[in-house]
């Protein structure tokens, strides 16, 4: 049996203060100025010492919460955009992937429009979200995190999405069997989604040659449909169709899919 001090386990006691994601649980006062919280959860992400990546990956937590509950009205952020950026920026460059995670997800819900995605883009974070997506393949929760923020990228403007995570994910796409990649349907379903809305940049990083690649490489019938089905709804527009002449010989892929 457990010991206990006054009728509570000793282990409660030990586990205070954390949840089971050993998050460290940091108070969050909604009733103060929403400047004051911005100002005092960006100071202890943006901290290079001082600050544990557990109390750091609370406080990303807690921005959600308060961007949830005040919105996204700038006057009420007492910082810019840009200002908010910056300090987000440095969570994807933390050594700890549950920081890195909760970075990726705070930059999803702050990307509302495309002014901010656009702000976001000129601070070059795409980068940092294509790094994400390929490091180890260990790191689900994060990649998970970046895949969800790239979907996001493509609702707000699929015009604006930018090379640098194409390659990424078509590189997932086109690799990722032979490595035992998990995230490699994923990153096709993206990559076809995409391909809807901005099929240049799929088909100038050699995307639309990896939707095909997969349409041979999958048993599954339900998802070589949707394969199938993104590159001829390419083919039957004239707008569009330009890009399968282009990028991919669809005689080739087809016979060898027959054979």
């Amino acid at each position: 049996m457990a010991a206990s001090f006054r009728g509570r386990p000793i282990r409660s006691l030990r586990m205070r203060g954390r949840n089971d994601s050993g998050e460290e649980n940091v108070p969050l006062d909604l009733s103060r100025e929403p400047s004051e919280n911005f100002r005092e959860i960006l100071q202890n992400v943006a901290k290079p010492h001082g600050v544990s990546n557990m109390r750091k990956l609370g406080h990303l937590n807690n921005f959600i919460k308060l961007l949830c509950s005040i919105g996204h009205r700038e006057e009420n952020f007492g910082f810019t955009y840009e200002e908010i950026i910056i300090c987000l920026r440095l969570a994807l460059l933390n050594e700890a992937k549950e920081v890195r995670a909760a970075g990726l997800r705070a930059l999803r819900y702050l990307i509302r429009d495309t002014s901010v995605l656009q702000k976001v883009l000129r601070l070059q974070v795409d980068y940092l979200i294509a790094r994400c997506i390929d490091i180890q393949q260990s790191n689900e929760g994060e990649r998970t995190q970046a895949l969800r923020l790239v979907r996001k990228i493509i609702t707000v403007n699929a015009m604006l999405f930018p090379t640098s995570i194409a390659n990424s994910l078509i590189a997932v796409g086109t690799d990722g069997l032979q490595e035992r990649d998990r995230m490699v349907r994923a990153a096709i379903a993206i990559v076809c989604e995409l391909a809807l809305k901005n099929p240049e940049v799929v088909a100038k990083r050699g995307g639309l040659s990896t939707i095909l690649k997969s349409v041979i490489d999958c048993q599954l019938s339900r998802i070589n449909e949707a394969l199938i089905t993104t590159i001829l709804h390419l083919l039957n527009h004239p707008r569009t169709r330009q890009y399968v002449r282009v990028d991919v010989e669809l005689e080739v892929y087809f016979s060898d899919s027959c054979l």
